[in-house]
């Protein structure tokens, strides 16, 4: 929903392209007067190819006047991909761009008017990681000559722009699906620099449409590198909204300050939609609602006085978001979660060909109701206490990340319950050792247990629940990847019995069988439950 870096470049993209083009109008003005146009072309494609190393073929025909103002209008132009990437970069069926001769007469390139018909531009990273729209111009030849100083005057751009039936792709060759803006239309309004900047549009991104809005108070600000007031709102048709009130600055870094709110329907739908990931459709990750307070720029971005709302868990903190190319870490502090308090960080690292994923968070005085487990017939969780996981996984997909996993975590719990909405064999161990009753859930005092986790299998050997009726402990094995269980359940019902039941196979549906029962009263076998 927010515009990636991808989309930023694609509009800077596109508007230094015409920067471009009115540099090559002035040096050429007078060229309609005495040359033909494919001298004209030839000469815009080398000045192109001098400033961006890259070869630009206009195959329709140019047109430029003079009177009543400067203008060129370029049909079927195109700017080549670099060496090693197929096809172009940059297309468009019409660039026309319209000056301001007055302007001119001062030293200065404002546009009039900029219309671009059916741009596209296609972002590709090869397997190298190269990036196809980063610009190598070709070096000068050494020269003893002195360096000739720029007499050009200030370029800025003003007036209005229209984009009409835009496109951009994303292709990481890496790994990844392809990523498609289509049906990009925009308009852009700036009578001025001394007046409002304000722009509006819509695109398609993968059937569905998303509409925006921006507003920048003062440009002249901007282009001092000194902050205006700014506004953006977007919305992504049956996915959500987001909107941003506050300050930009135009210092190098685009620093940001001011409030944010994120309102999402779904989040399991917008992760499906953006193509992140596949992600398991249950009743998980639904409704995400985000204010607070943002500052800071693309290097690192700050979140305070947050509220995150995401199903029915709310939670309140300090959020920092510091990132590099190929590093990004999140930071929590100090965070209200569950009734209790914690702290985290979540680093995702891609200096190496492979990511690696690290996720660690301590959280005391939590108090949770019916957190889904789902494991061998244990479904929900419910008590008050303390947890903490330590975590790393490297891999390109969830897969990998699982299969690689690696850490430790540990709980501790009091004054809950743990069992499931629907009988399963492992609650009738009441009739297994004599207790008539067969219930659904089972009362605690105390809950607790660690864990390490080595290439995605987790190892218990020290699980203990002690309830008012029923106490047990616990050791084994989770295979995390395949869901696969084999673990030894030992329950002991006060004044009645113990046993030993051994859990294996699928922990969705696990084959249980009791290996021994200790009795003092007439045993009585469910079906189900077999004696080894």
């Amino acid at each position: 929903m927010v515009l990636s870096d991808k989309g930023r470049s694609f509009l800077h993209l596109l508007i230094g392209l015409a920067v471009l083009f009115t540099v090559i109008i002035v040096v050429l003005v007078a060229a309609p007067l005495i040359a033909p146009s494919d001298f004209i072309t030839a000469q815009i494609a080398s000045m192109v190819r001098q400033k961006t190393g890259r070869d630009l073929r206009i195959s329709g025909p140019i047109s430029f006047t003079v009177m009543p103002r400067f203008a060129l209008v370029a049909h079927d132009v195109a700017l080549a991909n670099p060496s090693g990437f197929s096809g172009d970069f940059l297309s468009m069926k019409t660039l026309d761009i319209r000056l301001r001769a007055l302007a001119l007469l001062h030293g200065s390139i404002e546009i009039d008017q900029l219309n671009l018909l059916q741009p596209r531009a296609d972002f590709e990273v090869d397997n190298a990681g190269r990036r196809n729209w980063v610009f190598y111009p070709p070096k000068p030849p050494l020269s003893t000559a002195p360096p000739v100083r720029s007499s050009g005057g200030p370029y800025f751009i003003t007036g209005y722009v229209t984009i009409v039936g835009g496109a951009a792709s994303f292709l990481d060759h890496r790994g990844g699906p392809k990523r498609r803006v289509e049906d990009l239309n925009m308009t852009l309004s700036l009578p001025s620099l001394d007046k409002p900047l304000k722009t509006a549009g819509s695109a398609i991104y993968n059937g569905d449409p998303i509409n925006f809005a921006a507003t920048i108070a003062s440009p002249a600000e901007l282009r001092y590198g000194r902050a205006s007031a700014a506004m953006v709102h977007i919305v992504g048709s049956g996915h959500g909204k987001v909107d941003f009130l506050g300050e930009i600055d135009g210092s190098d870094v685009h620093h940001a300050s001011g409030t944010i709110r994120v309102e999402i329907p779904s989040l399991r739908d917008l992760i499906a939609w953006a193509q992140i990931r596949l992600v398991k459709q249950d009743k998980e990750l639904g409704p995400l609602v985000i204010d607070g307070k943002i500052d800071g720029d693309a290097a690192k971005l700050t979140l305070t006085d947050a509220t995150i709302r995401l199903d029915q868990v709310t939670a309140e903190g300090t959020y920092v978001l510091t990132r590099t190319r190929q590093h990004q870490e999140l930071d929590l502090d100090n965070v209200a979660l569950y009734g209790g308090k914690g702290g985290g960080k979540i680093v995702a690292d891609e200096a190496d060909r492979t990511p690696t994923v690290r996720v660690s968070f301590d959280l005391t005085g939590i108090t949770v109701h019916d957190i889904d487990i789902n494991i061998a017939g244990f479904d929900k969780l419910s008590g008050t206490g303390d947890v903490s996981v330590n975590l790393a996984a490297t891999g390109k997909n969830a897969h990998d990340l699982v299969a690689s996993l690696d850490g430790s975590g540990r709980i501790n719990f009091t004054n809950g319950t743990i069992g499931s909405a629907g009988p399963t064999a492992l609650m009738k161990i009441g009739p297994v050792i004599g207790d008539a009753a067969t219930r659904h859930e089972i009362e605690y005092r105390s809950l607790s247990a660690s864990a390490t986790i080595v290439r995605g299998v987790l190892h218990n050997n020290d699980l203990k629940l002690v309830g008012p009726w029923l106490s047990a402990t616990g050791s084994g094995t989770l295979d995390l990847g395949p869901r696969q269980i084999d673990y030894l359940w030992e329950p002991e019902i006060a004044g009645i019995g113990t046993a030993r039941i051994a859990i294996t196979g699928n922990w969705d549906n696990p084959q249980y069988k009791v290996q021994s029962v200790t009795i003092t009263k007439d045993l009585v076998l469910p079906r189900g439950l077999k004696l080894r």
